[in-house]
Parts: structure tokens; C-alpha cells; sequence
């Protein structure tokens, strides 16, 4: 969900920079305030940070956790959605999801779970459509919308290293401003296509086509507007954390405000912290 991000602390920069050497982002000069993009697009950067894990580590994705529950003698186990327990037994237990999502997972601690429970996230409503004319349109960053619909919006087809598809001439991603997203939870998304896409005709003063395609998805705990104030939440007795950019990011100093991805990572670091020296022996 993220169009781009900063590196505005110097340990995520050098980070970003080791991820350039790499080939898996670039910095673009039409993505404004966030000028740092995936290659050969925003997902891939997790694809290729889940290629590179250590040897004996497994990643499983579409698995929805439930709830935690103590593990017999010691650490937890992992209650699937299903209803079924899975079959691992974890020595400690990292949760890096939103706020209003952690807060169930992290029930055995009562101050982590009350931490996320005061921490709000804002909706983003996203779509992405494509034209096959070539209609007259920038490559930067539309800055207002005099419809109060539109937060950011980039148009793909422009950005660095995005490649060309057949038969498409312009490709955009709108994003929907917090407040529009929160009164519209509930639109259907093809009203939620009509209605961004006349908004971004009017804030370029253009008159547009339908899309040949168009999809509308919600995210909705999208950002963090008031993060907490500590880095992360980790209890050692429980070997129970928490990580993400619901917590304000290690590094957060006057002048330096990470958000979004680059706070998530700094947070995530501040917690791996913690639990190496609670976890490794003597």
C-alpha cells in the first residue's frame, strides 16, 4: 500500500542505500515527499527481503493468527482462525501488525494490548486504473484537490523503472484523503472508482474516459497520524513484543519525524534490539 517513502534518519538511510546497491529500490524524482520506490515496483522490495532470510527460517503468508496462548512448558502457541492450533511452539512472539489488530494478539500482556487500544489508525481508500489514451496529464504529484477527495496521487507509468504494458497509455494510483476514506468505509468500490476518478479529472482539469481497468481497495488502518512514544513494546518475562508504525521508531528525534515504512523499519530494529539481548544465553 505504501507509494513510496523517505529516509529521513541516518541508520534507515544507510539501509536504503544497501537496498539501492541492490537494485531493489530507486529514488525518483516525480514521487515528491516520499522519493524512494520498489523495483521493479512497491512489492517487490518485501519479495525480495522474504527471499534473503537466514537459512531454517520459513515464512507463511495468508495465515490468520487468531489469538496467542501459552505454550506448554514455556513459550506460546499460535490459535488459528480456524479454530485449530498450529502445530509450532515459539520460544517468543513479535507482533507487527496495526494497532487495532495487534491489541487482540497481545491480550496477555494488559498494558501492550491497552497501548495499541489507544493508538488510531486513518482509512485509505486506493485505486488503480489504467487508460488507453494517451490523454495530456503530468508525471508529478498532484498537491491539492479542490474536491477534498484526493490526498497524493502518482501516475505509474511515469515512475523510474516501471515498465510499459501493451494496449495502456497512463497508469495512476490515487490516494483518498483519511476524512473521505472514513465516510465512505462502506462504498461500494466501483463507486469508490467513479468517484476518485472524477476527482482526479477535475484537479487536472481534464475530461477523462472510463478506465479500461480499475480496482478500488480500502486499506483501512493505512497511517498512524499520533504514534505512541516509546520505540517498540516488548515484555521480557512473556518473551511478548511489539513492533510498527504504530510505535514511534527508534531514532524519532526534533528534526527528524520517520513515518510510514522508514518508522515500521526503525521500530522493528529497536525491538529486534531488545529481544537478542533478552533472548541469546550467556
Amino acid at each position: 500500500g505504501a507509494p513510496g517513502f523517505e529516509a529521513a534518519t541516518a541508520t534507515f538511510g544507510v539501509q536504503v542505500q544497501d537496498w539501492q546497491r541492490a537494485g531493489w529500490v530507486v529514488a525518483d524524482p516525480t514521487a515528491g515527499a516520499d522519493p524512494w520506490i520498489g523495483m521493479p515496483s512497491m512489492n517487490a522490495l518485501a519479495q525480495q527481503l522474504a527471499s534473503g532470510l537466514l537459512p531454517g527460517v520459513s515464512l507463511r503468508a495468508e495465515t490468520h493468527v487468531l489469538a496467542l496462548e501459552p505454550g506448554a512448558p514455556a513459550g506460546w502457541r499460535l490459535r488459528l482462525l480456524d479454530g485449530q492450533l498450529d502445530a509450532g511452539h515459539f520460544d517468543a512472539v513479535a507482533v507487527a501488525v496495526p494497532a487495532e489488530q495487534a491489541a487482540a494478539l497481545l491480550a496477555p500482556d494488559a498494558s501492550l494490548a491497552e497501548a495499541m487500544r489507544l493508538t488510531r489508525s486513518e482509512p485509505c481508500w486506493t485505486v488503480m486504473a489504467a487508460w488507453s489514451d494517451a490523454w495530456a496529464a503530468p508525471a508529478a504529484w498532484v498537491a491539492t484537490d479542490p474536491t477534498g477527495v484526493l490526498a497524493r496521487v502518482h501516475r505509474d507509468d511515469a515512475r523510474t523503472g516501471r515498465p510499459a504494458l501493451d494496449g495502456i497509455a497512463s497508469r495512476w494510483v490515487l490516494h483518498a484523503t483519511p476524512r473521505w476514506s472514513a465516510d465512505h468505509l462502506d462504498m461500494a468500490p466501483v463507486e469508490v472508482v467513479a468517484s476518485m476518478t472524477a476527482a482526479l479529472a477535475k484537479s487536472l482539469g481534464v475530461q477523462l474516459a472510463p478506465p479500461v481497468h480499475a480496482a478500488a481497495h480500502c486499506w483501512r488502518y493505512a497511517q498512524v497520524p499520533d504514534a505512541r512514544t516509546e520505540p517498540c513494546g516488548w515484555n521480557e518475562s512473556l518473551r511478548l513484543g511489539a513492533c510498527g508504525d504504530a510505535w514511534h521508531a527508534e531514532g524519532d528525534v526534533a528534526g527528524s519525524r520517520p513515518v510510514g515504512l522508514e518508522r515500521a523499519w526503525l521500530s522493528a530494529r529497536a525491538l529486534a534490539r531488545q529481544m537478542t539481548q533478552s533472548l541469546t544465553p550467556p
